[in-house]
């Protein structure tokens, strides 16, 4: 009996070690919510709640007369709600052009944290996603409702909209969309996609990495079976960061997103 009493002890503590493992790095999340309190210059910082933690997102209303609906915007791995590629320029510009964008902070790992590592918090950026969606329909009415995401916040994304029982939001852009070795069905966007009916654009650079460029093609398929509004552009010369090419991406998006929407283009 007592020997049953610690081999249960010693799972539950392993499975509780586990879990703990897979948590976002709360206090690297505190680090980089700190430096951008005190560092941003555009936008507004503002609390929000999720699984009983606090995450920050950055806020860029220029409170246009009629604004164009809501972006949430986010991030890649390694990246955060104000990176300077992609992430900055998006929240910012898209702003400038009619929109209310909300740039959040997605769980992240420690530094040295592994492709597998990164992975397995998907589930956790879930309710992040929806607690932004509830602020910004709280706050800003939420139609038309954008989700914009980069990289491993791309797979967050399919994931999130791909299990809604109700819709959720109006278009996703996927930008640099990866295909990373996994077990995990979350992470498996190739078929998720299958399962997302709303509009989607499929954004991404010629000189971007194989996990993005690789199946391309099987996206588009894909996107074509889908719906009639869905697209896949490729963006000339540009990398997975899109360095150098941030005004061409920004333009790029908003452009679908008018067609989309067959809103009026304001000058």
């Amino acid at each position: 009996m007592h020997n049953r009493l610690l081999a249960l002890f010693l799972f539950v503590f392993c499975l509780c070690i586990q879990s703990l493992a897979l948590a976002s790095d709360m206090a690297r999340e505190k680090r980089i919510a700190d430096y951008i309190k005190d560092s941003i210059i555009i936008g507004e910082v503002v609390d929000l709640k999720a699984s009983g933690s606090e995450f920050i997102a950055l806020i860029n209303n220029n409170e246009p007369d009629k604004p164009r609906g809501s972006i949430i915007i986010l991030h890649g791995m390694g990246a955060n709600p104000n990176a300077p590629q992609i992430i900055h320029p998006l929240r910012s510009q898209l702003a400038e052009l009619g929109w209310v964008t909300a740039s959040i902070q997605l769980p992240i790992t420690t530094a040295e944290g592994s492709v597998s590592d990164n992975l397995a918090l998907i589930k956790e950026s879930h309710p992040r996603i929806q607690s932004t969606l509830n602020y910004m329909h709280e706050n800003f009415k939420n139609r038309p409702c954008v989700l914009i995401a980069h990289s491993l916040g791309a797979i967050m994304a399919t994931s999130f909209l791909a299990g809604q029982q109700q819709l959720a939001c109006d278009a996703l852009v996927l930008i640099g969309l990866p295909t990373l070795p996994s077990d995990l069905p979350e992470a498996n966007s190739m078929e998720l996609m299958k399962s997302i009916s709303i509009p989607i654009l499929d954004i991404y650079g010629s000189q971007d990495l194989e996990s993005v460029t690789k199946l391309a093609p099987s996206r588009k398929l894909t996107l074509k079976k889908n719906n009639s509004l869905n697209r896949q552009v490729e963006i000339s010369g540009a990398d997975h960061s899109f360095n150098g090419l941030d005004e061409t991406l920004v333009h790029s998006i908003h452009s679908w997103l008018i067609h989309t929407f067959e809103q009026p283009i304001i000058k």
